[in-house]
């Protein structure tokens, strides 16, 4: 069967899109797929006869808004299934790619989602490396300039270096985090009685070595980290994936109120709840616990949570199967990615990591919720990047500080 978006509002009277430059925003080195009409994805393309990719543009790309106004469109989740709203720009697009040695370019137009579309450039989380002037190294004074103006020229390069560490440091455990531990493709979960992460996850992280790697403090890295960051990782995939196209600071977002949690010793019984395994440190007691991330519940109202099919088979390799039973798309793969990034970067370099997280200091967030127990909501930023959409992330404050 031909899959149709539905298509309500034709025209948008909304005045943040306008014809002209603009930016994709993403992290370096990924890409996302410009189809030949709206409203599709990587999975509902698929269902599709008439849907194609025409391009792969990367955030280098030059973009150009051509439509007057946005498509606003109810497209089913990859995820949950449910139909959701979003919005979709024709744009044209020119961009390089090399291959075996041989650029290409490649030029035409098409529609892509408007979450990844910004009108202004934006930096990485995690970017890449910028090499050191031979003339110049980092520390140097040069001639004419003082200490202020040196630190403010060498910021970009150490932050780059910060991110090269994250980055580099991920690449070294994607081979121990992640791994599908189900069928993906039988419907049932047999996760027996207790924690799901306890009885499925750990017996296969329990044969896994510790990657020697040295982390942010100087000390080695332990088998509790690797499983924090597992842990981590899998939680904030299962709750966030549909919401990385609007930026990384959401699942970062999760990320915090998770450590937040586990770094509140005086709340520990409200935040770890349930049976645990002592393998376990408190960071991935609190992030599988079922009572305060629902997708560590096999059921819910008595249906088979499929959260939990994603958190157990996320997309972590490219040539196995993931929660859907077929191969991940290079947009999931991109998802995985940074979702180990996230959790490397909390677990190992936790002085980065709440620098760029320091507005958050509350316990509690939901989506798209009208409430949350007479809290005020809170609209933190990451950087230059504000947590503002609530089908997203709400971020709530009790009124205790972390």
């Amino acid at each position: 069967m031909r899959f149709i978006a539905l298509l309500f509002i034709l025209f948008s009277t909304s005045a943040s899109w306008a014809k002209g430059k603009a930016y994709l925003d993403m992290e370096d080195d990924q890409i996302i797929s410009v189809f030949n009409q709206p409203g599709m994805n990587w999975k509902n393309c698929a269902k599709d006869p008439a849907c194609r990719s025409v391009a792969w543009p990367d955030n280098t790309a030059e973009i150009e808004i051509i439509s007057d106004y946005p498509q606003r469109m109810q497209v089913e989740s990859p995820y949950t299934g449910e139909l959701q709203e979003e919005e979709y720009l024709e744009v044209k697009y020119r961009y390089k790619r090399t291959v075996d040695g041989k650029v290409y370019t490649q030029e035409g137009q098409g529609w892509v989602d408007a979450a990844y579309v910004s009108l202004k450039k934006r930096s990485s989380f995690y970017g890449k490396t910028t090499e050191p002037s031979k003339d110049c190294p980092p520390g140097s004074k040069p001639s004419g300039k003082g200490p202020k103006e040196v630190q403010k020229n060498l910021a970009p390069f150490e932050r780059a270096l910060s991110n090269t560490s994250v980055t580099e440091t991920t690449k070294l455990l994607k081979e121990h985090v992640g791994a599908c531990v189900i069928d993906p493709k039988k419907s049932a979960i047999n996760a027996g009685s207790g924690n799901p992460y306890d009885n499925l996850v750990l017996p296969h992280l329990q044969k896994k070595g510790v990657p020697q790697i040295i982390k942010e403090d100087g000390k080695a890295m332990t088998k509790k980290d690797l499983i924090d960051i597992d842990a981590l990782a899998r939680t904030i995939y299962a709750e966030m994936a549909q919401c990385y196209k609007h930026g990384l600071h959401y699942p970062m977002t999760v990320a915090k109120i998770a450590v937040n949690r586990a770094n509140e010793d005086r709340r520990a019984k409200e935040f770890i709840r349930g049976t645990h395994s002592s393998a376990k440190g408190d960071l991935a007691k609190v992030a599988t616990s079922p009572t305060q991330f629902s997708l560590w519940l096999t059921t819910i109202n008595g249906k088979p949570n499929n959260s939990l099919r994603q958190a157990l088979c996320p997309p972590a390799d490219k040539s196995k199967a993931f929660w859907t039973g077929n191969a991940p798309p290079p947009f999931e793969l991109d998802i995985w990615e940074n979702t180990l990034r996230i959790a490397t970067e909390a677990v190992l370099f936790p002085k980065k990591f709440n620098s760029r997280t320091q507005q958050i200091k509350q316990f509690h967030y939901t989506s798209g919720m009208p409430g949350f127990y007479g809290m005020k909501q809170v609209f933190p930023w990451i950087e230059d990047r504000k947590v503002s959409k609530n089908a997203c992330v709400q971020v709530w404050d009790d009124g205790a500080k972390s």
